[in-house]
């Protein structure tokens, strides 16, 4: 019952602010976490990086790549990084180690110590860009360890690489990938159309959202994930995207937005901007999810897409 209800306050705050998206256009960018040189029997590295570097400059985008430096701590990686810095993609921190700082494991210096550690791998780079996104988008559980950040990044000039649109690819690459190493010869049909309605879906809501917020149209931050699932429908999802009132634009655009200088009152702290201003508001709760984007609101979702190509 309380996922119904959810479901449908989601969709009523969505026809409630359409009045938005008919007058006008919404600003969409895109960004990348985690880029690696892992390969496995679904995909290699290359082939993944080749797919999206193609279908980023087929559209004319340039986008910003969230580095996780133990992904990329070789020979491999470091050339990785470089394709995407000659053309054009901005080049940020998002730490060492991938560990949560939302952890009460987690304390402020072993925060400082993992973003220091991550700087060689990324600020030679001539698109290299003083940003830091938290890893799971968790900024902190004490008011301690929020302000300490913050102060610690405002005094190396650098901001919170916020996105203002999360989802879940991840989740859907995993699945897909667990498909594929299962039966090569799986159906992809269900997998794209979900990934499509997923992104459509997420982009909406938080369109909507930030719209009620703000009272006007931000520029968007779409965080994706340097993945299977994206290098193989990239290009379809910005086809999704534009047929569905939504202007692409660079992300050095999006960033321009005042929005993203924002530095919400909310414990713990994190999740997306939009997430993060509505947490704080008061007035959302009944329909803001934590986790924000989280395996288990999607499970079933997805199952319905994959049940209409299984076969009988």
């Amino acid at each position: 019952m309380k996922i119904l209800v959810k479901f449908i306050l989601t969709f009523a705050l969505i026809f409630l602010t359409c009045v938005y998206s008919v007058k006008s256009q919404s600003y969409i960018s895109l960004s990348f976490d985690d880029p690696n040189v892992t390969s496995d029997e679904v995909a290699g590295y290359e082939a993944i990086n080749d797919s999206l570097l193609l279908k980023l400059k087929r559209n004319n985008l340039t986008a910003a790549l969230f580095v996780c430096g133990k992904r990329v701590d070789s020979p491999e990686g470091n050339a990785l990084i470089n394709s995407w810095n000659e053309q054009g993609h901005s080049i940020s921190n998002h730490s060492y180690d991938h560990r949560n700082f939302g952890s009460s494991k987690m304390s402020f210096n072993d925060f400082k110590n993992d973003f220091e550690k991550n700087l060689p791998l990324i600020e030679s780079q001539s698109n290299y860009k003083k940003r830091y996104r938290f890893p799971y988008l968790k900024e902190g559980n004490t008011k301690e360890k929020i302000d300490s950040c913050r102060e610690f990044l405002k005094s190396l000039d650098y901001t919170n690489g916020y996105v203002s649109i999360d989802a879940s690819d991840w989740y859907i690459d995993q699945v897909l990938r667990d498909s594929l190493k299962a039966n090569p010869q799986t159906d992809l049909k269900g997998f794209k159309e979900f990934y499509i309605y997923h992104i459509l879906e997420r982009s909406r809501f938080y369109d909507s959202l930030a719209a009620e917020l703000t009272g006007r149209k931000i520029k968007h931050n779409l965080l994706l994930h340097y993945n299977f699932i994206n290098a193989l429908f990239l290009e379809d999802l910005i086809i999704a995207l534009k047929e569905n009132n939504f202007v692409l634009i660079n992300t050095e655009d999006a960033y321009t937005d005042k929005v993203y200088e924002s530095l919400p009152n909310i414990i713990p702290a994190g999740e997306s901007i939009i997430w993060s201003l509505a947490k704080e508001s008061g007035r959302y709760n009944d329909i803001l999810r934590y986790p924000a984007e989280d395996s288990p609101y999607e499970e079933e979702k997805l199952k319905y897409f994959l049940n209409k190509y299984s076969v009988k």
